[in-house]
């Protein structure tokens, strides 16, 4: 069988801060990540990740496949963007013969080479735009009709369609111990609901699955009075507080804790939002904290398109509901309120209640202004973040750490005081 790679390509920079930390194949939408869902529809082994340099010990730590592994090219190679939803089963290669490429606009979704071409390519370097678009010209070329995320808002424009598929592949099942153990449990459209092993429902949950299907996944804890409406995935060890307002289009990835009043928002995992406040519309990264009152915009008051800071630089979304995008590690202090289409970077502390709409990376944020935040001050709450979910911080963490200092400063058009 000819061995098959999901490689990380050079637009990796378009989804910062969310890929400072992980390869784009990590980002999640729906119930699984982008990897995940790769695994799942193509119904093969996945012989290896390839992720750009600084990011292959930390990865190996959260994968189940190889991550930068050695390569023989005597059988050829397919390789896969890994920036590709697949929404479902999707083999092209497998009709194209070798010596063949999938393009979508300005992006290489598969290529398929035989052994000779494979010996000329270096594994370690695709993620440069050269290394695979020189190849081209001695290659057939398809157009692929193949969904690539090209920004963070694009996870939420198909997440509903992957909880839908979720569901699907998953299908009802309602943990009888689960719900012997709540009295006054009320499920609406219990068809429509899958409830995993483990998960505790407290008296008075709603499960209102009438408009879309709910996915209560292993060990998640519902606390007394929370509405969960379709379409919504809930993670592993999620916790979601008693009260919590948790409408639809919803993926709260494994180990979050959440409250308050939620709509269209992605948690990558390990992410906190237990308190009253509305979320709409968002992407949270990894290990983020959103104190208590903490509120985001998501519809500007001309109910026109919203425009996003990415890297420092404003562009349009093409979206008319957009809240904000929360880097890993970011932490939000109480009562601040978001503006529509904020993007706050990796690390960053904002500790005052109406923070400008784009934050860069490690700033510390009050109501004098914005300076470089305290880096080991920084890792040792990290650590200490970490260490509270069972999660080791290891020198590979460090290293990350410093590596994304380095970059962000570079990246993020931001004109930090000293420098001015």
């Amino acid at each position: 069988m000819t061995p098959l790679f999901v490689f990380e390509d050079s637009q990796f920079d378009g989804l910062f801060p969310l890929t400072y930390p992980r390869c784009a194949a990590e980002l999640r939408c729906g119930g699984l990540t982008l990897l995940e869902r790769m695994q799942r529809a193509l119904g093969r082994p996945i012989n290896g990740l390839l992720v750009r340099e600084g990011l292959g010990e930390v990865t190996r730590k959260r994968v189940s496949v190889p991550v930068n592994p050695g390569f023989s090219a005597k059988e050829g190679v397919i390789l896969i963007n890994a920036r590709w939803l697949m929404l479902a089963a999707h083999t092209p290669w497998s009709d194209a013969g070798t010596d063949t490429a999938g393009l979508s606009a300005d992006s290489i979704v598969w290529m398929h080479l035989s052994p000779e071409l494979a010996a000329k390519v270096d594994l370690s370097k695709l993620y440069e735009t050269r290394t695979l678009d020189d190849l081209l010209p001695q290659i057939q070329h398809k157009s692929e009709k193949a969904v690539l995320i090209h920004r963070p808002w694009d996870l939420l424009e198909y997440n509903r369609a992957a909880i839908l598929e979720d569901f699907k592949a998953l299908g009802k099942a309602n943990d009888g111990q689960a719900l012997a153990g709540a009295a006054s449990v009320h499920m609406l459209a219990p068809e429509n609901i899958h409830i995993a092993a483990g998960v505790k429902l407290y008296p008075g949950v709603v499960l209102d699955a009438q408009a879309g299907p709910i996915i209560i996944d292993a060990d998640a804890e519902i606390r007394a009075n929370a509405v969960i409406t379709g379409p919504t995935y809930v993670g592993k060890k999620v916790l979601i507080r008693t009260l919590a307002e948790i409408r639809e289009d919803n993926s709260i990835g494994p180990g979050c804790r959440v409250g308050g009043e939620i709509i269209g928002t992605i948690f990558q995992g390990n992410g906190n939002k237990q308190h009253h406040g509305f979320l709409g519309q968002s992407l949270i990264g990894e290990w983020a904290n959103l104190g208590a009152g903490t509120t985001t915009s998501n519809l500007k008051n001309t109910y026109g398109i919203i425009r996003m800071p990415l890297n420092g630089v404003e562009e349009s979304t093409g979206r008319q509901f957009l809240g904000s995008v929360v880097g890993d590690h970011a932490k939000i202090g109480i009562g601040a309120y978001l503006s529509t289409g904020s993007l706050i970077g990796f690390a960053s502390h904002v500790v005052v209640s109406r923070p400008p709409k784009f934050v860069p990376s490690f700033a510390w944020v009050t109501a004098t202004g914005i300076e470089r935040i305290n880096f080991e001050k920084v890792e040792e709450l990290a650590q200490t973040v970490m260490h509270r979910r069972g999660v080791e911080w290891t020198p590979a963490d460090h290293d990350l750490f410093v590596r994304i200092a380095s970059d962000s400063s570079l990246t993020e058009k931001y004109t930090w005081p000293a420098q001015r």
